[in-house]
């Protein structure tokens, strides 16, 4: 008797070939294909773009005008209104009353006596009066310094040789004149002490009388010489 074996079904060659060579297509064609497209970037609007521009010029125009504007090196210090007069042996201060030089272009109408018509006659350029106050041996004393600018050298010199003489005249004082009041001043400080001396076509006179006297009160002639020749520095 002859045993029957159950048939098994041939194993066909298309049922495993294809599946495996389309698998292997595919693949290829994964690797073979172009990568894909980056996403494409985005882009600000127009408007943002140009604020943006806008505050990095703001930004650099900020920075040059602090360069243009920013200290250089340490602060100035403010100006002083120390005098630049050479020192001398006294210390002089400006009277409170005429505090800055009062400048005139004419001296004839200022001047008095002899003066007067000398300056009419032979006219000046310039002139300046100032007052000043010093304390002296417990005594406060009033100064006049005049300078007068001549049209040259010799006009100065012989308005030197002038002046220097006995009872000449010369031109007032600021306080005499009533220009600035000096209260409890000398009632005139031609009655004290005289100096004079060139500076070029300048011609510097100064006059000095303590404060309260009168024309026949006692004085320190030699003290108040002294103040009268030392304020001449005083037109440096």
């Amino acid at each position: 008797m002859t045993q029957r074996l159950p048939r098994v079904p041939p194993t066909r060659p298309s049922d495993t070939a294809p599946l495996w060579r389309s698998e292997i297509g595919q693949l290829d064609s994964l690797m073979g294909a172009p990568p894909p497209p980056a996403p494409p970037r985005r882009q600000l609007p127009q408007g943002w773009l140009l604020k943006g521009l806008g505050l990095v010029g703001v930004a650099v125009a900020s920075g040059l005008v602090w360069l243009v504007v920013m200290p250089k090196g340490d602060p100035e210090p403010p100006p002083t209104t120390t005098s630049t007069a050479p020192t001398g042996e006294f210390s002089f201060a400006r009277a409170p009353q005429a505090p800055e030089p009062v400048l005139d272009s004419s001296c004839a109408p200022h001047a008095y006596g002899k003066a007067k018509e000398y300056f009419t006659t032979t006219p000046c350029q310039q002139l300046s009066r100032s007052l000043y106050t010093v304390s002296a041996s417990g005594k406060q004393v009033l100064v006049s310094v005049v300078v007068v600018k001549m049209a040259d050298d010799k006009a100065a010199a012989d308005l030197k040789k002038f002046l220097d003489g006995d009872n000449t005249g010369n031109v007032y004082d600021l306080s005499r004149e009533g220009v600035a009041k000096v209260p409890g001043g000398p009632d005139w400080v031609a009655h004290g002490e005289y100096a004079s001396k060139l500076q070029g076509r300048e011609l510097v006179i100064v006059e000095s009388d303590f404060y309260g006297a009168a024309k026949s009160s006692e004085r320190d002639r030699k003290l108040l010489d002294r103040i009268s020749n030392d304020a001449l520095r005083l037109a440096s």
